[in-house]
């Protein structure tokens, strides 16, 4: 498929600030079965952009604002294919990073008993590992309510599970968290997903979990959209949570407060 994507962000500050610098990760992957066609960044106001590739394959773009001002507007649009035949195959250094623990990803009592109902399997048996993580993918959208505003992006897995409710990323965590103590890498993957209604979906950004599968590399696994075909999902960046892979982060001198509005349109093209 071949969508169309456009991601605004926009701040508003109650007073002006200076001095900031911002990163962004919303130019789409090449990988994992993905082409871009093409990607266009947008900053008002004006701002040089610079990029860099960030430690897991990221592509970064960043800028600064030196002036005051009491506005921000990032627009990215971009054009991808998905379903791009590819070869999958794990990576050529084990990730021992992605077996380990940090806030909001985190171990308990709570996330144990989730593991324990997955039942037992073979680790090194790619089709058993695979099943167990589809287990674990229908647990959490089977077991947890999504619901907006319940959670922030710094809420700890414990507490979701305390909660029972939560969002795409609180979901994505679960599964990394649950991966993790089992013994498998998992990732964070931010990105896009079309619904498939031929419309063009409306809304913000989503995100799931990639884990390490042996002989077969990674995975996707998403508890939030359960059954949705791969080729109706766009990926923006990967990381260890949230926090590496968040379409935009950024610091500045002052101390106003901040609202921020988002709004993506994922467009199909030809027809979706």
């Amino acid at each position: 498929m071949r969508f169309e994507i456009a991601h605004t962000t926009r701040y508003r500050y109650s007073a002006p600030i200076r001095e900031a610098h911002t990163e962004v990760r919303l130019r789409p992957s090449d990988e994992m079965g993905q082409r871009v066609l093409r990607h266009r960044l947008e900053v008002r106001p004006e701002a040089t952009v610079g990029a860099y590739s960030d430690g897991f394959g990221n592509r970064v773009q960043y800028f600064d604002l030196l002036p005051p001002h009491d506005h921000l507007e990032i627009v990215s649009r971009a054009a991808v294919e998905t379903g791009v035949q590819q070869a999958t195959h794990p990576p050529d250094i084990f990730p021992h990073d992605l077996l380990l623990f940090r806030p909001p990803v985190v171990q308990g009592p709570a996330l144990r008993r989730i593991a324990a109902r997955l039942g037992s399997f073979d680790a090194s048996a790619p089709a058993e590992v695979e099943a167990a993580a589809d287990r674990l993918r229908e647990l959490i959208a089977r077991s947890f309510t999504y619901s907006p505003a319940s959670t922030t992006v710094t809420t700890a897995t414990d507490e979701v599970v305390r909660l029972k409710r939560g969002v795409c990323q609180d979901f994505a965590h679960l599964v990394i968290a649950v991966s993790r103590m089992l013994g498998l890498p998992a990732r964070y993957v931010s990105g896009y997903v079309y619904s498939g209604s031929g419309e063009p979906t409306l809304g913000a950004s989503h995100a799931w979990a990639d884990i390490l599968v042996p002989e077969k590399g990674w995975l996707p696994f998403d508890a939030t959209h359960s059954g949705l075909a791969s080729d109706r999902y766009v990926r923006l960046a990967v990381g260890r949570d949230y926090r590496d892979a968040a379409p935009t982060r950024g610091v500045f001198v002052g101390s106003a407060r901040s609202d921020m509005e988002i709004k993506v349109e994922t467009r199909p093209l030809g027809g979706g």
